[in-house]
């Protein structure tokens, strides 16, 4: 606790200096009464960038801590199916039987029992490279072990098919027979199974963000009292240089969207807590005021979507951009509270209409 008090400190020293920032003896009398009014601590005071002298105080007020924003989600979204939409292929299996877009499915591999599309044993290296022979248009693949979220696990690779099937992870330069990957770069043997699907080609609109990530669109949706669905909020999330993964958890950061344009205009730090910037940090590419295409295909797949799912009044979606049209990633019935960061916008401002639907 002590030490996250003076790490707070420290920062508010820091943002003092900045030119939207408050004075430092503000943010500390303004982290003191949020702590006591609301239990939003200094921590959070900084990770939700509070500190910002043009963010009204009626605001500071909205935002949510953690156990806040959990009760929230217990309401809204049972526990029971929260868990169910983590498992890749029940989402999956939703997705394809209301046939809405998403990455080709090519196989579930399992040493206890996996299977490709067509139902056929898909448990060895032998099955995989089965696979790959009958469909040689395959070029990339990727990996996303079944349980979990937040592209933990997540695997990609180029298939090399001279003399053979080997596989290259996208990143790296070592080529590895089917075999030695799935012993190296999975977890098969210990028991972690694998949703196989075609690798996306991105947009190319979405890939001048950073090309080696496939970079995705965050939509929040929410439920009326009338079962109608409501978009809430849209960002972008971009990775770094070499990451296949734009999270925050890989060092990805969210990027504003103007909802009315659709175009981008500000960037949020990793770490949320130091200043906005237009640029990637990695390329120099001026992120700010780039017009994004399908404006009207996004709302209509989310709106799709967040019909489909039972029980569920709030949901995040994971939408990426190929040539042609969107395609859902993954949704999410927990998705991070941090997102209201990006939008510069508080929980109670997003949310808290969802507490009185009525």
């Amino acid at each position: 606790m002590f030490s996250n008090i003076r790490q707070a400190i420290k920062l508010s020293r820091e943002r003092a200096n900045d030119s939207n920032g408050l004075p430092f003896f503000q943010q500390i009398k303004e982290m003191v009464l949020l702590q006591v009014l609301t239990g939003f601590g200094p921590g959070n005071y900084h990770k939700y960038r509070l500190w910002q002298k043009d963010m009204p105080w009626q605001q500071k007020l909205g935002y949510w801590h953690d156990q806040k924003y959990y009760r929230f989600l217990n309401k809204v979204n049972p526990l029971s199916y929260r868990m169910l939409a983590r498992n890749k292929v029940v989402a999956k299996a939703l997705l394809s039987f209301y046939s809405i877009p998403d990455a080709e499915y090519l196989g579930y591999l399992s040493a206890a029992g996996g299977f490709k599309a067509d139902g056929s044993t898909l448990v060895s290296a032998a099955d995989l490279t089965e696979l790959l022979l009958q469909r040689s248009d395959l070029h990339k693949i990727c990996f996303k072990p079944v349980e979990g979220s937040g592209g933990e696990g997540f695997c990609a690779v180029e298939i090399e098919r001279t003399n053979g099937i080997f596989f290259r992870e996208l990143g790296k330069s070592a080529t590895l027979p089917v075999a030695d990957f799935l012993s190296q770069s999975l977890t098969v043997h210990q028991g972690c199974d694998y949703i196989i699907e075609k690798y996306l080609q991105q947009h190319p609109a979405l890939a001048a963000f950073n090309p080696s990530s496939l970079n995705t669109l965050r939509v929040w949706v929410g439920k009326t009292a009338t079962g109608a669905p409501k978009i809430i909020a849209i960002y972008l999330r971009v990775g770094r240089a070499g990451s296949l993964v734009d999270n925050r958890l890989s060092g990805g950061f969210g990027v504003a969207i103007d909802p009315e344009s659709f175009k981008t205009t500000i960037a949020v730090p990793q770490d949320s807590s130091g200043q906005c910037f237009n640029q990637h940090p990695d390329s120099g590419y001026d992120m700010s005021q780039r017009q994004l295409p399908f404006k009207a295909e996004v709302v209509a797949l989310a709106e799709k979507v967040t019909n489909i799912l039972p029980n569920t009044r709030f949901v995040g979606l994971d939408i990426a951009f190929t040539p042609e049209q969107p395609v859902i990633i993954e949704f999410n019935l927990a998705p991070t509270a941090i997102g209201a960061c990006v939008m510069n916008t508080s929980h109670q401002q997003l949310l808290g209409w969802l507490n009185n639907p009525s």
